[in-house]
């Protein structure tokens, strides 16, 4: 496939128009290793060919250099008939059974006259010839004599000779071969393909034009060589490959044998030093100044800079650029390093290693190097490996600073424990299994408590308690740094302190105990240092869920802590995200959001701070009302977590299971079932199989489940509801399964908790349930009323939204429309399409017309069986309000009842 070639194609053109006319023409096609050399010589071929020429190839090998005037007879011998293959001078005729001894000097000219002679005669007799010679570097020195004297005595001879030559072989700097090239009337050059020949070649290879990531990455990875392209190409369409973008990274996998086979040839051809520069530049696989990449070869500068000249030659090198050295294209250097054996790159990494160490280089550098190698390390290198994680960190490649430390724990006098506990706190944003198992083997060689005690904190605190650290050993750790005056040990204690108190929060009476410690640390705890907030940040929600602290001191301490610990990745390994639900259960979210975005870090493949993150991101969601949001991440938390961070995975899935109820959603209640596992907590068990049973309209075993959650809770200390607002859940599907005395109880019972804990949220969801639970518009709509008002200081705008709807459905005054237009608004803001165009009653007046979609909703809950309170559940309106509804859809369809709904709604819909 000749594309971008041609300029060469012309001249060889013209060379053979030239020999038809009468004249010789000696031409050699110049170039690198599989650059289009051979090819070129073929296109010549078949020109004079088809212009009458008599075309006879020989290809020179370096195995048969020496076999005398092996390729002459290779050239003359298709030209000869049988009588005069006879005329042949002994020396080159090859069916003597011994040939003759060495002649002398005066009978080796006489050779290359006689044959000269009789190849004059044959192209007289047969008309014009074309001789064809590729590798002409590799040819015998006999031909190589006769083929010089050929070129310099072929003016008047009808013949054509075109040899390719190898830049940079060793033997094309051979005297006879550089006087041939000297002496040729043209030189034509084959050089590597444009960017834009890639993308042609790949065109006419495919069938279809590439994409430019995919060309970019096939000249980026062959350097252009026609060689090596073809060779590529040849590979990826047999893995099935298409040349699109995202079939890019696809490419480095590839190794192309041919390729591979030819370039092992060239470089075994060479002179010893050529290939131990080639293995010296593929060992430190990055461009690299010449100085390094000679002392890895071993090189003194002189020899080495005749070596680098000859691989540029060749093709295989580029030309320095900024100082440094480089291959031709990145598969020139993945083959070259395939060929080497597991020793020999030991040794040159190792080698590397000790190059970059001694000149100084960046750890990274050094560190790559010593990462390739399991030979005999230096004593340096535990300490290089260490300094080149930390630098990784810096970057954001936790995985390369792991890789790093874990080689370093093989080198003999390192610090296996510090070692143990910089992996572990690398390996905790990304394999909690692993950091676990690490700290675990640190603690046992740790001897100072303080150490100890960083160690036993580095996990996070929010995953749950399969690597939550062993409580005994906390205490142990925490009683001797307790008996330890200096301040270290005072500050070990208190971040010690948050993760034991945290660790016990199921035993009865921690809540209490909270709000004591808490008054003990003063009047502005949060003031403290940073341990000091941890420590408060445990304490907050320690209270908060046993609701033993004053919400308003609550709030202000912990908005002291976020304001003086600004959000970030470390942040999520600490106790401070627990103030995230201490202000969400307070319904003071302001500050909140921008708190946890700043510890995020990229979607693609998030790491445990960034699924904290997300996790408490999705409860400020759920709590604003905000579902789709809260449920977008929710379900990315649980899709990334895993089953091994229970913690965070618990709260995401708590999110999921509210939302499946709110919108009755069977299928997000089911996953959140199915996403169980036997470490999560009872309450979670039942919280998650109630909202599968509600969303299936199954609501007497979502009732018993809801109470079985609520008593679960109870036990583990967490009496305050807010956190999970189900009570009022309870006393709708108590009302809604023939049980109104105990709804009642159970909504008076939580609005007392509401109100005495004052978050505006849960006040006014409390007075919005005992309003529901209410027959008579007169006794619901002060209530409502009043639990508007509260909402309006809250940042739960669903909550709000459905208020001022059954506001608008159950007041008579003339405030009513306007309710119920803002209840809509926001509805629709939060998403809540359930209730932003369904939940106005019908107006008494309405005679006739086709049903509205609420009316419409509700009759086909009623064919279906539904009681009107079950209705009233399902769609968060009142009794009264599907009363309503059915009045005025029987008057629609001109029917008198219940009964005769089934089949009007046949009618109707036949109509």
């Amino acid at each position: 496939m000749m594309i971008e070639r041609a300029d060469q194609l012309a001249a060889l053109a013209a060379a053979v128009a030239r020999v038809r006319g009468g004249a010789g023409e000696f031409v050699v096609v110049r170039g690198g290793l599989g650059t289009g050399r051979s090819a070129l010589l073929h296109a010549a071929g078949e020109e004079a060919a088809a212009r009458g020429l008599r075309v006879v190839r020989a290809v020179a090998t370096p195995l048969e250099r020496q076999v005398a005037h092996g390729v002459v007879w290779l050239l003359l011998e298709p030209l000869l008939e049988a009588g005069r293959r006879r005329e042949l001078p002994a020396e080159v005729r090859p069916d003597l059974e011994y040939p003759p001894a060495p002649p002398d000097p005066r009978r080796a000219h006489l050779v290359l006259h006689e044959l000269l002679e009789l190849f004059t005669e044959v192209v007289h007799d047969t008309g014009p010839v074309a001789l064809l010679v590729d590798d002409l570097q590799w040819a015998d020195a006999a031909s190589l004599r006769w083929l010089a004297y050929l070129a310099n005595r072929m003016g008047g001879l009808r013949v054509l000779v075109v040899a390719t030559l190898l830049e940079g072989d060793d033997a094309a700097d051979d005297v006879v071969v550089k006087d041939i090239a000297h002496t040729a009337a043209r030189t034509v050059h084959a050089t590597p393909l444009s960017a834009g020949g890639v993308r042609a070649y790949l065109a006419a290879r495919c069938g279809v034009p590439p994409e430019d990531a995919f060309t970019d990455a096939c000249h980026t990875r062959t350097g252009g060589s026609p060689m090596l392209l073809d060779a590529l190409v040849n590979t990826m369409l047999g893995h099935g490959l298409h040349p699109i973008a995202a079939a890019a990274a696809d490419l480095a996998a590839l190794r192309p044998s041919p390729a591979a086979a030819r370039l092992t040839r060239c470089l075994r051809a060479q002179p010893p030093a050529v290939g131990a520069v080639a293995n010296a530049m593929a060992a430190l696989g990055e461009a690299t100044e010449a100085d390094v990449v000679a002392e890895v070869a071993g090189l003194d500068l002189p020899d080495f800079d005749a070596v680098a000249r000859a691989l540029r030659r060749l093709g295989l090198v580029e030309d320095p650029a900024g100082g440094l050295l480089r291959f031709a294209g990145a598969m020139v250097g993945d083959l070259v390093a395939d060929q080497l054996t597991a020793g020999e790159q030991d040794r040159l990494h190792l080698r590397a290693a000790n190059v970059f160490y001694r000149y100084g280089r960046p750890v990274e550098q050094i560190g790559r190097q010593l990462l390739a190698t399991v030979a005999e390390p230096e004593p340096w290198a535990a300490e290089v490996l260490r300094t080149a994680a930390g630098a990784a960190l810096t970057k954001a490649e936790p995985r390369t600073a792991a890789q790093y430390l874990r080689h370093a724990l093989a080198h003999p006098g390192a610090d296996r424990a510090e070692l143990l506990v910089d992996l572990a706190a690398v390996e905790r944003g990304y394999d909690l299994a692993a950091a676990h198992r690490h700290l675990h083997q640190a603690l046992g060689l740790l001897r100072d408590p303080a150490d100890r005690a960083f160690a036993l904190g580095l996990l996070p605190v929010v995953t749950g308690a399969r690597f939550a650290p062993d409580v005994r050993q906390v205490r142990q750790v925490l009683a001797q740094l307790r008996s330890d005056p200096g301040p270290d040990a005072a500050e070990a204690a208190l971040r010690l302190e948050a993760r034991l108190r945290y660790a016990e929060r199921g035993v009865p009476g921690t809540g209490a105990e909270a709000a004591k410690r808490l008054a003990e640390l003063g009047d502005a705890p949060a003031h403290g240092s940073p341990a000091q907030r941890e420590l408060v940040a445990v304490l907050l929600y320690l209270a908060t869920v046993a609701d033993a602290a004053p919400r308003e001191s609550i709030v202000d301490i912990a908005r002291q802590v976020l304001e003086r610990e600004p959000g970030s990745p470390n942040q999520m390994y600490t106790t401070l995200p627990l103030t995230v639900l201490v202000l969400v259960a307070a319904d003071a979210l302001e500050g909140v959001e921008s708190w946890l975005a700043a510890a995020c870090g990229p979607a693609a493949d998030p790491d445990l701070p960034t699924l904290v993150a997300w996790t408490g991101q999705a409860v400020v969601a759920a709590a604003s009302g905000q579902l789709g949001t809260a449920r977008e991440r929710a379900q990315a938390v649980l899709a990334s977590a895993g089953p091994s961070r229970i913690g965070i995975t618990s709260t995401a899935m708590r999110v999921l299971a509210e939302i499946a109820v709110e919108q009755r959603d069977p299928a997000l209640a089911r996953l959140v079932v199915d996403h169980l596992e036997p470490e999560h907590e009872p309450w979670l068990r039942s919280l998650a199989h109630g909202a599968l049973a509600l969303t299936e309209a199954n609501h007497t075993a979502a009732t018993e489940y809801f109470l079985d959650c609520a008593h679960q809770l109870e036990r583990s200390g967490r009496v305050n509801g807010v956190l999970l607002p189900l009570r009022g859940r309870i006393a709708l599907l108590l009302a809604a399964t023939d049980d109104p005395v105990r709804a009642e109880a159970v909504a008076l019972d939580e609005a007392s908790r509401a109100l005495a804990w004052g978050a505006p949220a849960a006040v006014g969801r409390a007075l919005r349930v005992r309003a529901t639970l209410l027959d008579r518009d007169e006794d619901a709509v002060p209530l409502l009323r009043e639990a508007a008002e509260a909402l309006a200081r809250s940042g739960d705008r669903l909550e709000l939204a459905r208020t001022l709807i059954l506001l608008g459905e159950r007041d008579t005054g003339p405030d009513a429309p306007e309710h119920l237009e803002e209840g809509r608004r926001l509805a629709a803001a939060c998403g809540a399409h359930w209730l932003s165009g369904s939940a106005a009653e019908p107006s008494d007046s309405s005679d006739g017309g086709p049903l509205t979609a609420t009316e419409q909703r509700v009759v086909e809950l009623a064919v279906s069986g539904r009681r009107n309170r079950d209705i009233a559940e399902l769609l968060e309106v009142t009794v009264r309000a599907v009363e309503k509804h059915l009045t005025s859809s029987y008057r629609k369809l001109g029917i008198s009842g219940r009964a005769q709904l089934a089949a009007a709604m046949r009618g109707h819909r036949a109509g």
